[in-house]
């Protein structure tokens, strides 16, 4: 395990089995750990060969502007840097990525602010699906949508990041699947995360508008804002996180995120329907807080960030 007490900055993703057991670092070069000391948001093709996540440089000249996508094979052996930018998504094929740039760019993309793109694993065939303030791109299972927040709408005014938003593969057009104005949260975190299956529902979280309280929303993204289910920590029996990341379960019932369990961030799984306990992970080392946990496709192992408790 690569946890070390004396840099609690630094943030390795572990490979480990269902009940959060470590097996090892996700990437085995040593040298390239020490050069992406921070490491978060994974996210494994649907084949499970392959993942690609953000890593970065804890550097106090450096900041989070200036993250890389890696992606490695599942046995840690090879990694590719492949570009300047954060939370990439793989299209269903392993083929393509969704991912999201810093404003940092902006002269060099022709983007105006925080902007989404997508391109080949390779770099290649690059092209912009939003800007002006869109973030957090996620590639739907079917292959048919994105789904991402703020941006523009068809009049070039920007779109308040309370609302989310489905950008069509195949037209590449971009709707709201709810309003601003619909909307219950005051605003969204940035990291959603589509339904394993066919079901096309997405979790995300973020603030309520009226009492700010933090919420995990889950919805049927075709059906709008009517299929919307809202939960707060207390039904979960956990506390919840701005900007915690999501994943779901393989077999559809319930999604994993980081909440708070006493003074420790760590995985918690949550059921849909609320009708299980949530669950924690008994494997989870008792010197370490996590975060950005998900579930590989067969649900054999947890793909979690460590870092010193």
């Amino acid at each position: 395990m690569d946890v070390d007490p004396t840099q609690p900055e630094r943030q390795i993703l572990h490979l480990c089995k269902p009940d959060g057991t470590p097996i090892r670092p996700l990437v085995l070069d040593e040298t390239l750990r020490e050069r992406f000391d921070s490491q978060g948001k994974p996210e494994i093709s649907a084949d499970g060969k392959w993942i690609a996540f953000d890593a970065w440089t804890n550097d106090p000249k450096r900041t989070r502007q200036e993250s890389k996508i890696v992606i490695v094979d599942f046995d840690g052996q090879k990694t590719t840097n492949i570009i300047d930018g954060s939370l990439p998504s793989f299209s269903p094929d392993g083929k393509r990525l969704v991912f999201s740039r810093p404003r940092r760019y902006t002269n060099t993309d022709g983007a105006e602010g925080t902007s989404i793109w997508i391109m080949d694993i390779d770099g290649d065939n690059r092209m912009m699906v939003a800007h002006r303030g869109a973030w957090g791109g996620r590639w739907s299972p079917d292959g048919k949508s994105i789904v991402f927040f703020g941006g523009e709408n068809e009049n070039g005014i920007a779109v308040p990041k309370s609302c989310l938003r489905l950008f069509d593969i195949e037209t590449q057009t971009t709707t709201n699947i709810f309003s601003p104005d619909d909307s219950p949260f005051g605003e969204l975190s940035f990291h959603f995360e589509w339904a394993k299956d066919d079901s096309r529902r997405v979790v995300f979280g973020g603030p309520l508008k009226d009492t700010q309280e933090l919420a995990t929303g889950v919805i049927q993204v075709d059906e709008g804002i009517s299929s919307l289910m809202v939960r707060t920590g207390d039904t979960m029996e956990a506390g919840l996180l701005h900007g915690s990341s999501y994943d779901w379960n393989p077999k559809g019932n319930s999604f994993l995120m980081a909440g708070t369990v006493g003074d420790r961030v760590l995985p918690i799984a949550v059921s849909i329907d609320l009708v299980e306990a949530s669950q924690t992970f008994d494997g989870i080392p008792e010197n370490v807080s996590t975060s950005d946990p998900i579930h590989t496709p067969d649900g054999n192992h947890l793909i979690v960030s460590f870092r010193s408790q």
